[in-house]
């Protein structure tokens, strides 16, 4: 049930409906460093490119109800990261390896919006700051990476490593504003998700290095617009109050009736708050 649930948000992510308005330029497989990457284009050749990164365990299909309306006033990027979706495993999960294979694919694009939720937030950072590509906004959706304690991250990692059906409960509770009745149904799809080999293997890579320190995100210039599921419970509670605090300069939006998964949840007022204009980028 699962797979074909995902094969049908994957094929509404990629060529969208007739009601979109918009045909898809292209649809495919890129060369990286990791591997082939998974890739769709949609929107007007003309517009100005966003790429989309999702998160941990996610695909393109979880940008399914969101890539439609974007791709109305933008030529939308839609990415696998290595080893979710359709992509190649990569040879290991350390973050440089993923940031790698995505910047191999972003320098095509000519100063793009980027647009990350969770850990595709991180890996959007990770891009701008190493120089693979010149965004011209970055768009950071409950994004992960924050320098917090090992003591803080901790419940997060107990919540994603959940396998049994109280622990389900738990990560859904946690993680939704209200959890979709399907997903409470069936807890064995959700535990599966959660115990992928990309999934477990990222966590376990993760380094204190990896994270994102207040100096790194002083370095960026581009405009940031940081995105917050309010009732978002499964990422640290320290984690908004980091990015606040490093990115003194960011437009911070609110969705209230989302948890850490606006574009499931929320996705109108994901999309809305994703096409308002963005300032201009400031002085290097």
């Amino acid at each position: 049930m699962r797979q074909i649930a995902l094969d049908l948000m994957r094929a509404w992510a990629e060529w969208g409906t007739p009601f979109d308005g918009v045909s898809p330029v292209e649809v495919g497989w890129a060369p990286s460093p990791a591997g082939p990457l998974r890739y769709a284009v949609r929107g007007r050749p003309e517009a100005r490119p966003a790429l989309l990164l999702h998160g941990l365990g996610d695909s393109i299909a979880g940008w399914a109800q969101v890539a439609g309306p974007l791709s109305r006033k933008l030529q939308v990027h839609l990415v696998d990261l290595p080893g979710h979706g359709l992509s190649a495993r990569p040879k290991d999960w350390r973050l440089e390896t993923l940031t790698q294979a995505l910047a191999a694919y972003a320098r095509r694009l000519r100063d793009p919006i980027l647009i990350g939720h969770s850990l595709g937030g991180w890996l959007a950072v990770r891009l701008a700051l190493c120089g693979a590509v010149k965004p011209s906004a970055i768009a950071l959706v409950n994004p992960g990476g924050a320098l917090l304690s090992r003591d803080d991250w901790a419940p997060f990692r107990q919540l994603v490593s959940a396998s049994d059906r109280p622990g389900v409960a738990r990560y859904l509770e946690h993680a939704f504003r209200r959890p979709p009745l399907l997903l409470r149904m069936f807890p064995g799809e959700v535990s599966s998700a959660m115990s992928a080999e990309a999934c477990r293997g990222i966590l376990d890579a993760l380094s204190e290095g990896d994270f994102l320190h207040d100096s790194e995100l002083a370095l960026l210039n581009a405009p940031i617009r940081l995105l917050w599921g309010a009732h978002d419970r499964l990422l640290p509670a320290g984690t908004l109050d980091f990015f606040r605090r490093a990115l003194p300069g960011a437009e911070v939006v609110v969705l209230p009736a989302s948890g850490h998964l606006p574009h499931l949840e929320a996705p109108r007022a994901l999309a809305r708050a994703l096409l308002k204009p963005f300032p201009a980028r400031r002085p290097s």
